[in-house]
């Protein structure tokens, strides 16, 4: 059935492939985030069949403010990736699939993982996924593919508030726990990572820890749960609950662990995060820049462009997201526009048209 949802929206958004002619860095729409650690970000896609109701990036068939979609092909984005790595320089990076939507719906996931997990210096393939769309073919593909560890994203263990967390009638936790089971056997490492609601899955919290520990979730020096805060975010959808301070969050996990007698945080240390040499911004705030425009950006109102000159280096090369009247489409498509850059926090480059 999710299935559907993804045609649902093929048929009411833009969806637009990414090929080896555009940089891969440069927004969190697709392609490598890198944050100056051992851990790089790779988004293969920004499709989603669920419309969770706390999802912090919108995504999904209920989406109001998202007019584009992003798929990208699997050779631009190795060839990339396997470019970040050399420079980083190290022999332990976490590679970490992710992104404005489910990887697990993108097509050529086990060729990703196969490749990510070729590169040397490599040491760790990791994904956020909810797990519902895999079954146990599919598992063992990722799984010879050389898949490491899922981190789950599970927010109840009661089908009905599943179901209504979702924004989706059809989602099924217990197939999802089943699906658990099986990434175990096949030596997957599964992380539970739900996403703590205050007044609405607290109980939740409860049994999940008690499940995840269990089944055997988690190994080594890893916890079987990381829960997140929930926090509302000013474009994603916005839940009606008092949000917990993290003075208070930090509090209430400990309470947890107390409780149950389960190890539910992790320091760097643990976790293998740690600093690691970071990309260069080639381009600076308050830059002005050239920018050829290619696409619709995810959100309304938003373009993706290619900055000019290309260096023919995912070290340098970067897209930028130009914020633009969405009326202007039709004139800027195509186009080479000046920009001036307005951020570039861990080179995600974001810019507005100078006319």
């Amino acid at each position: 059935m999710w299935r559907d949802n993804i045609r649902e929206i093929e048929r009411s958004r833009e969806i637009i492939r990414i090929g080896g002619d555009v940089p891969q860095v440069g927004t969190l729409a697709f392609g490598i985030v890198d944050r100056g650690t051992n851990i790089i970000e790779v988004r293969p896609t920004s499709l989603c069949p669920l419309s969770c109701i706390y999802c912090s990036v919108n995504a999904g068939p209920k989406s109001t403010n998202r007019w584009a979609e992003f798929v990208v092909e699997p050779e631009p984005l190795l060839n990339a990736l396997e470019d970040v790595v050399r420079f980083k320089g190290i022999n332990d990076i976490e590679v970490h699939i992710d992104g404005m939507g489910e990887p697990g719906v993108y097509p050529y996931l086990p060729k990703l993982i196969r490749g990510i997990k070729s590169i040397s210096g490599v040491s760790v393939v990791s994904m956020q996924t909810r797990l519902y769309m895999f079954n146990d073919d599919s598992l063992r593909e990722l799984a010879n593919a050389g898949l490491d560890r899922i981190n789950l994203s599970i927010d109840s263990l009661r089908p009905e508030l599943a179901k209504r967390l979702s924004g989706t009638s059809w989602y099924d936790v217990d197939y999802v726990k089943e699906l658990v089971i099986k990434a175990l056997n096949l030596g997957i490492n599964v992380i539970a990572s739900p996403v703590w609601l205050p007044g609405i899955n607290d109980e939740d919290m409860v049994e999940i820890t008690k499940w995840a520990n269990e089944v055997g979730l988690g190994k080594g020096s890893l916890p079987p749960v990381l829960i997140q805060k929930y926090i509302p975010h000013k474009r994603g959808r916005r839940v009606n609950i008092r949000v917990m301070t993290w003075h208070e969050f930090w509090k209430r996990l400990k309470e947890l662990e107390e409780k149950l007698n389960v190890r539910l945080t992790a320091t760097n240390d643990e976790l293998n995060i740690h600093k690691a040499p970071q990309l260069p911004r080639p381009f600076k705030v308050n830059d002005e820049v050239k920018a050829k425009i290619i696409s619709r950006g995810i959100i309304k109102g938003e373009f993706i462009g290619i900055i000019q000159p290309l260096r023919g280096s995912a070290i340098y090369d970067r897209v930028i997201t130009v914020i633009a009247d969405a009326r202007l489409e039709n004139v800027l498509m195509g186009r080479q526009v000046k920009v001036q850059v307005i951020e570039n926090e861990d080179n995600i480059y974001i810019g507005r048209l100078i006319f």
